[in-house]
């Protein structure tokens, strides 16, 4: 395939891409759902679910193995230049030590008991899910934390959406989340070093080197970009060559992360929290990046992390019952243990089932966690398919739950 070839096939399957999650985003928002979970749902589409299944030579063309690796390399880029934003926007003056002090009870709650159930169901089917050559230990341990990751870039989409991102539940969710998730990585980098045969100070690694990654952005890269932001607020704009430095910064940011075993995503989160809060240079972040971002590079990652899930293996009767078993494992264990954390802080029963319903969202952060156990030849393509079901469930009722606790009609 030609060079010229290669940017035709690209091109096709971004615009297909863009046209069938967009149509789906604007499904769900119609059905009072954020716009975010249609995303999600339309890779699950694509794949050899739906598109895949009924037109399988259509799916083939369009998505071949030749495109694949640059819609990976788009779209990652996509969710860290989307987090970057995020980490931005974050107002820094809802940070108060309550806020903190409970952000760090959910957390541990949210991530110790999802993690025990999912080492209870490990134990209990790790004879029919896991490949062989994996122990035991490692099988437990890499359930338990699909069963304990957050959806957080998800989880931060669907708060911006609905204008909730900086209200105290939103704070509480968001930072609670980006806990679990670290937590959730470190513990997966145990269990693909040990099945990578790379040793277990890959881990070790991970944790710290993540803990020397967030000193150095507050600690030296901080100053630096206070400096960008004083001199965009003196000239009135953000200028194309500091653009350059910050965008420079948020891919080395979230290739360092991506190194180090927590996922690019965290980059460019822990990046942004770390610029300036000024006028000048928020407006001008939003102006530059916030729109392709958020209309064209975002979708494309939601879309492509559900290419390779198939559903249809859910049809085997033989996977029903622990499937199900599995499903509510993982939702009880998060939702229940989240909003009785909540409630014994002093939050209403009302409030804490609100964020025991965010916090259960495991969105395309679950997908990940499940492509990471298929390519390491942990799990078996059955149990990636519960964990897909347990992505979509968990996201698609974050929104209904917090709605219903909250009182609202949407």
């Amino acid at each position: 395939m030609s060079n010229l070839d290669l940017f035709i096939h690209v091109v096709t399957a971004v615009v297909f891409i863009l046209i069938i999650s967009h149509l789906c985003g604007r499904l769900f928002q119609y059905l009072m759902q954020p716009k975010v979970v249609g995303e999600m749902i339309s890779g699950v589409l694509l794949g050899p679910t739906c598109f895949g299944y009924f037109c399988p030579e259509l799916s083939a063309s369009i998505f071949s193995k030749e495109v694949m690796p640059f819609l990976f390399v788009i779209s990652n880029l996509g969710l860290s230049f989307y987090m970057f934003l995020v980490g931005s926007e974050i107002d820094f003056n809802n940070f108060t030590k309550k806020v903190m002090k409970q952000s760090s009870l959910l957390s541990s709650v949210a991530v110790i008991f999802p993690f025990i159930f999912g080492g209870i169901a490990a134990a209990w089917y790790f004879e029919l899910f896991a490949m062989p050559g994996i122990s035991l230990t490692s099988f437990s341990i890499f359930l338990g934390t699909a069963f304990a990751i957050t959806a957080f870039p998800m989880l931060a989409r669907i708060l911006h959406e609905k204008n909730i991102l900086n209200s105290p539940i939103g704070i509480l969710t968001l930072i609670s989340a980006s806990i679990q998730d670290v937590v959730s990585w470190i513990l997966l980098s145990f269990v693909t070093a040990a099945a990578a045969s790379k040793g277990m100070e890959a881990g070790y690694i991970t944790l710290f080197g993540g803990i020397a990654f967030v000193a150095i952005v507050f600690l030296i890269a901080k100053p630096l970009l206070k400096i960008i932001g004083k001199r965009s607020q003196k000239n009135g704009l953000l200028s194309q060559q500091d653009f350059a430095i910050i965008v420079i910064s948020l891919l080395a940011a979230a290739l360092i992360t991506d190194k180090l075993g927590l996922y690019s995503v965290f980059g460019g989160f822990i990046l942004g929290l770390a610029v300036p809060r000024d006028p000048v240079f928020s407006k001008g972040l939003e102006t530059k990046l916030k729109d392709i971002t958020v209309a064209i590079l975002l979708p494309l990652f939601f879309t492509f992390s559900g290419l390779n899930a198939n559903m249809l293996v859910l049809g085997n009767i033989t996977n029903f019952i622990p499937m199900v078993i599995i499903v509510a494992f993982a939702f009880l264990s998060k939702y229940g243990s989240s909003t009785i954390a909540m409630k014994l802080t002093g939050y209403s029963w009302r409030e804490s089932s609100a964020i025991g319903g965010l916090t259960n969202a495991r969105g395309l952060m679950e997908l990940i966690v499940a492509n990471i156990g298929l390519s390491y030849a942990v799990i078996s393509k059955d149990l990636y398919s519960i964990l897909v079901l347990i992505a979509i469930l968990t996201t698609l009722f974050a929104m209904p739950i917090y709605n219903l606790s909250m009182g609202k009609k949407k």
